[in-house]
């Protein structure tokens, strides 16, 4: 599920194996040592200026982070203001629960309202035309998957308020990571086959691994290198 940015900022299964995985965890352990040998505001202070170094790479190598880039560092920088302004561990990681736990409920809201975010984006990441995501059986899939993803968020929100309250703070950090990356990608894993299997009564529906080859491969060039 998103992690709160400045925990970790890579917000993707990893793209690049051990690579993306070390840059999601370099935060965790910063604001650990920092926090141990120095002082809760400062270790706020270096986790976020390491993962603003960090998604600003991942800009620059061309990972998926396009139009919502402004939100993400936004976000970074707010919370590690008020963080630093609270000199609070528990404000501090609360607004990435709360965070969480919105997500989820502006799923929900939205496939109530029949403006389904997932369905609406989704064609952006996987490529779909639009003579499937026209059709019934996607918009059924897809609020299916919104619902289920918002209930992992509550979920990993939940789990994320009974560490926070039952560890110290390295082992909510750690132990936290090593949960929710597994279980993020689970979930992902998880909704990608689930849509796959149901769109695959679309007649000519060649799957969601071609169209997002397809997808790329037609990418401009030029924009790969930028």
């Amino acid at each position: 599920m998103p992690e709160s940015p400045s925990e970790d900022p890579s917000g993707l299964i990893p793209q690049r194996g051990d690579k993306n995985l070390w840059e999601a965890l370099v935060p965790v352990l910063v604001f650990i040592v920092v926090n141990r040998f120095v002082s809760l505001l400062w270790a706020i202070v270096a986790a976020t200026v390491w993962s603003l170094k960090v998604t600003f790479q991942r800009l620059r190598r061309g990972h998926p982070i396009g139009r919502f880039l402004p939100i993400v560092t936004v976000g970074i920088i707010a919370r590690g203001v008020v963080g630093i302004i609270t000199d609070s561990e528990a404000v501090y990681f609360g607004i990435g629960i709360g965070i969480k736990a919105s997500v989820g409920l502006v799923l929900i809201i939205s496939v109530f309202l029949k403006r389904n975010l997932l369905a609406i984006y989704a064609p952006l990441l996987l490529g779909f035309p639009e003579r499937i995501t026209s059709e019934m059986a996607y918009k059924k899939a897809m609020n299916h998957i919104a619902i289920f993803i918002a209930f992992a968020q509550f979920s990993s929100s939940a789990f994320d308020i009974w560490l926070f309250n039952n560890a110290s703070v390295d082992g909510y950090l750690i132990i936290r990571f090593f949960v929710n990356w597994p279980f993020t990608t689970i979930v992902i894993l998880g909704s990608f086959f689930y849509l796959n299997r149901r769109l695959n009564v679309i007649q000519g529906f060649p799957g969601i691994a071609q169209l997002m080859e397809e997808k790329f491969a037609t990418k401009d060039p030029d924009e790969e290198h930028r």
